[in-house]
């Protein structure tokens, strides 16, 4: 029953999104879909850097397989699932996926050897037999937040809105920040199932632990009306009863009763969606509202008349411009480094290759010719697969200037219809899917002219064998320097369309979220009363699933109040 009313309020959020052309809110949408048809739970753990996540999981499955260390590790979201058989499988950002040996994950999720994600992964998914016991949960390791490295952060906030049990982990010598507590309110938006794992309590004696959880308890039921469950935790030995516990928690929290706890994880973030589609119909019901020479000044005021979305549109131009041609100049460089080596070795392979090649003059050009193209193809294919990860960073950063942009301009625009009409519009920028630039095809040219092909067959091989070696030998650094200098203007070329694509999906979302925001604010008087429909019925599906989950503390009316999501 549960399930089929998400179903149906997905349905009429979607109609209304459609309707209102709302483009925003669609990846919100689209993840409560997708959701909607898993038969798993998320169990991710969220926190601050070093505060003991990877150990924990690490503990679970009785196996050091996730990296640890006093610096930020984990680069990238992690999934742990139960499988019939070990199998370590890699998610790249193109749709690609690779399985990989399990002792290999670190190249791939350790910051130290995969620094700002230049190898595209987008997340590893591990499959142990022994995880069997927690069958239906999938264990999430995120990146860990408030560390250096910005880039962390913005992973595991982006990565929020698909978790199902959230486990915010505090280490016992932090306990309880304001940050850890605005973490706690924004992980509220998206599951009603939170709890607290009090990490590294060996470091406490039983005197002290019990003043840490006194303390966290009356701030959390301060800052939220109730605290949400704390769970003592310690990965040494000797701790055999915590972890017992902690293990049957998550049994309670999500096993027993799976479909419905399941179901209102969804139903949480569904509410989410209500909330935020609500907001925009606020903004435009609002407009309706106003006299139509307050409503024009208004939105005068709101876009600026579009100065600030030009302003932005020229900056993003402008990093564009500058991405583009240091992308020329640094691939040249990169590549043009392997020259040297490159033509050694194929010097030194002529050197071995040659004698095979004496019956003829036509069968020395024929031998040489064949031999260098294939060599130099395979050689410059090596060095281009070898350099991927470095050449595509150029896209990676480039896009998170982008997404920074996007959402600066979003904040922006959000706190002036906030002083214009007392809405709190949620304007949350999400990444762009792209497609990665292809590694280039590799075509070498034409080696010989034709004079030399013509005289071949009537020259005999004994009178011009040196010659013909010193020739060839002439012939490799001018085809490795040509050769190299297509390749990297090719990579050029790729790398700086994607870099073109990138700026012109930023743009569209600007003109998008800047059109739908100015329609909004010249919503006239007539479309008042249908707008208000649509809010009775957003409120009316807000109040059933209030009333579904009234006997959970888990959803509180405050916190759906604290949200903008009441009428």
């Amino acid at each position: 029953m549960e399930r089929e009313r998400i179903k149906q309020t997905l349905d009429v959020a979607a109609e209304i999104i459609e309707r209102r052309q709302i483009a925003s809110l669609l990846p919100l949408l689209a993840i409560c879909r997708m959701i909607a048809a898993q038969a798993e739970i998320s169990v991710a753990v969220i926190g601050r850097f070093k505060a003991g996540k990877s150990s924990l999981l690490n503990d679970l499955v009785g196996r050091d397989l996730l990296p640890v260390g006093v610096i930020p590790v984990t680069a990238i979201v992690t999934e742990m699932r139960d499988g019939p058989k070990e199998r370590a499988t890699v998610h790249f950002l193109d749709g690609q996926s690779e399985d990989i040996p399990i002792a290999t994950i670190r190249s791939f999720i350790a910051e130290s050897e995969n620094p700002d994600n230049v190898k595209r992964v987008s997340r590893l998914v591990l499959e142990l037999p022994g995880l069997e016991r927690f069958r239906g949960l999938r264990f999430v390791d995120t990146p860990g937040l408030e560390s250096a490295l910005s880039h962390n952060t913005e992973e595991t906030l982006k990565w929020l809105p698909h978790v199902g049990l959230a486990l915010i982990a505090i280490s016992a010598d932090h306990p309880l920040s304001q940050n850890d507590l605005t973490l706690i309110q924004t992980v509220r938006r998206y599951t009603p199932h939170i709890a607290i794992l009090l990490t590294k309590v060996d470091l406490l004696n039983d005197a002290e632990r019990d003043e840490v959880l006194a303390f966290m308890r009356e701030r959390l039921t301060r800052a939220f009306g109730s605290a949400p469950v704390i769970l003592p935790y310690s990965v040494r030995c000797g701790y055999e009863r915590l972890k017992a516990e902690f293990a049957e928690f998550l049994r309670r929290e999500t096993l027993d009763d799976f479909e419905r706890k399941r179901t209102r994880a969804l139903a949480q973030k569904v509410m989410t969606l209500l909330g935020e589609c609500r907001s925009y119909l606020t903004l435009a019901l609002s407009a309706a509202e106003t006299l139509d020479s307050t409503r024009e000044e208004l939105k005068s005021e709101i876009l600026g008349g579009r100065e600030a979305a030009d302003e932005m549109r020229t900056q993003m131009r402008l990093l564009m411009q500058h991405a583009t041609r240091a992308t020329r100049d640094t691939v040249f460089a990169r590549l043009n480094a392997y020259k040297t080596k490159l033509e050694a070795q194929l010097l030194e392979a002529l050197e071995a290759e040659f004698p095979h090649w004496t019956r003829s003059l036509s069968h020395a050009l024929g031998s040489f010719n064949a031999w260098l193209r294939q060599t130099l193809r395979r050689e410059l294919y090596e060095i281009s697969g070898s350099e991927r990860a470095a050449l595509l960073s150029f896209v990676q950063k480039f896009e998170k200037q982008m997404f920074r942009l996007r959402q600066e301009f979003r904040d922006r625009l959000a706190e002036k219809t906030m002083r214009a009409y007392g809405v709190p519009l949620r304007t949350t920028e999400v990444e762009t899917t792209l497609a990665e630039p292809k590694e280039p095809d590799l075509h070498i040219g034409k080696i010989f002219d034709r004079n030399w092909e013509t005289l071949s067959p009537i020259i005999p091989m004994s009178l011009v064998k040196g010659f013909v070696k010193r020739h060839f030998a002439s012939k490799i650094p001018y085809m490795v320097e040509k050769n190299l200098s297509r390749l990297a203007s090719q990579w050029t070329d790729s790398i700086n369309a994607a870099l073109m694509q990138i700026e012109r999906e930023s743009e569209r979302r600007l003109d998008e979220l800047i059109t739908t925001v100015e329609r909004l604010a010249s919503t006239e008087s007539a479309e008042a009363p249908q707008i208000k429909v649509d809010i009775e019925r957003i409120d009316s599906s807000l109040v059933q699933f209030q009333i579904a989950q009234a006997g959970d503390d888990a959803i509180s009316l405050t916190m759906v109040e604290k949200d903008g999501l009441s009428g």
